[in-house]
C-alpha cells in the first residue's frame, strides 16, 4: 500500500493543491528566467521570486511526489525521456531551460503525481468516514511501537551483534512480520470498505437523480393542468 493510498479527503485535497501551485511556480521560473537573444533573462526579478519559493516548497514536494509512488528510480522507454516518473528530476528544475526538453520531463512528473491524488479523491472520500480507517491506523501505530521501543533500548542495525542482539533481532523480525500481517489485513478491509461506500454514494446519486426527474416531471404534469383548465370568467353562465 502506497503512502496516499491512507490520506483522507483533506489531506489528499491540501497535497494536490501543493502540487498546483509548484507546478505553477516551476513554469513560471522557466518562462521568466528565458534569456533573449542578448542571454539576459526575460524577468531577471520575477525568476528569483519564483526560484526562492521553490527552494522552499521542494523538499515538501518531494516527499509527496515519493509517497504518490513516482520515486523510483528505474528507467522507461517511453517519451518525454528517461527520467519521467523519476522524483530525482525535480531537483534539476534550475539547470533546465524553457523548451530543451528537462523542463517538460519535469512538468510531467508533477502532472503524473497531481493525477494520482486527483484520481484518489473518491476513495479519500469514502475513508474519511469510514471508522475503520481510524483504527486500523491505531493499531498499526500500535504494531509498530514494540520496535520502536528495541530501537530506543540500544539496538543499532550494522553494529556486531552478540546474544542480546540476535534476540533483539529475533524479536524484530517477529515484530516485522506481525506489522507487515496486520497492515495487509487492515489494507484490505480499509479497500472493501471504500469500495462499499463508494457504491452508496453512486446508489444515492442515482436516487437524487430519479428523485429530480420525478419533481420536474410532476411539476411539469401540473403546469399542463393549469394551462389547460378553462377559467371561470370565462365560462358564460346560461339565464
Amino acid at each position: 500500500m502506497n503512502p496516499h493510498d491512507r490520506l483522507t479527503i483533506l489531506r489528499n485535497r491540501h497535497r494536490a493543491r501543493e502540487l498546483r501551485v509548484f507546478r505553477d511556480l516551476v513554469e513560471t521560473y522557466f518562462v521568466r528566467s528565458e534569456r533573449d537573444v542578448n542571454d539576459v533573462p526575460m524577468d531577471w526579478e520575477g525568476a528569483q521570486a519564483a526560484r526562492s519559493r521553490i527552494n522552499q516548497m521542494l523538499p515538501r514536494v518531494i516527499q509527496i511526489v515519493r509517497a504518490a509512488g513516482l520515486g523510483g528510480a528505474s528507467a522507461t522507454a517511453t517519451d518525454p525521456g528517461i527520467a519521467l516518473g523519476r522524483v530525482e528530476v525535480l531537483q534539476k528544475i534550475f539547470i533546465a531551460r524553457y523548451g530543451d526538453g528537462l523542463d517538460q520531463e519535469i512538468l510531467d512528473v508533477l502532472d503524473m503525481a497531481q493525477g494520482v491524488y486527483e484520481g484518489g479523491r473518491f476513495t479519500a472520500l469514502a475513508r474519511t468516514f469510514n471508522p475503520l480507517h481510524y483504527a486500523g491506523t491505531a493499531l498499526a501505530f500500535v504494531a509498530r511501537a514494540p520496535r520502536r521501543m528495541l530501537a530506543a533500548l540500544g539496538f543499532r542495525p550494522g553494529r556486531h551483534p552478540g546474544a542480546a542482539d540476535l534476540a533483539r533481532l529475533e524479536s524484530a523480525a517477529a515484530l516485522e512480520d506481525v506489522e507487515e500481517l496486520v497492515d495487509n489485513r487492515l489494507a484490505a478491509l480499509q479497500d472493501r470498505q471504500a469500495l462499499r461506500y463508494a457504491e452508496y454514494a453512486r446508489q444515492v446519486a442515482e436516487l437524487a437523480e430519479r428523485l429530480d426527474f420525478a419533481e420536474r416531471t410532476l411539476a411539469g404534469q401540473r403546469s399542463q393542468k393549469q394551462l389547460g383548465a378553462p377559467d371561470r370568467n370565462d365560462i358564460a353562465t346560461p339565464v
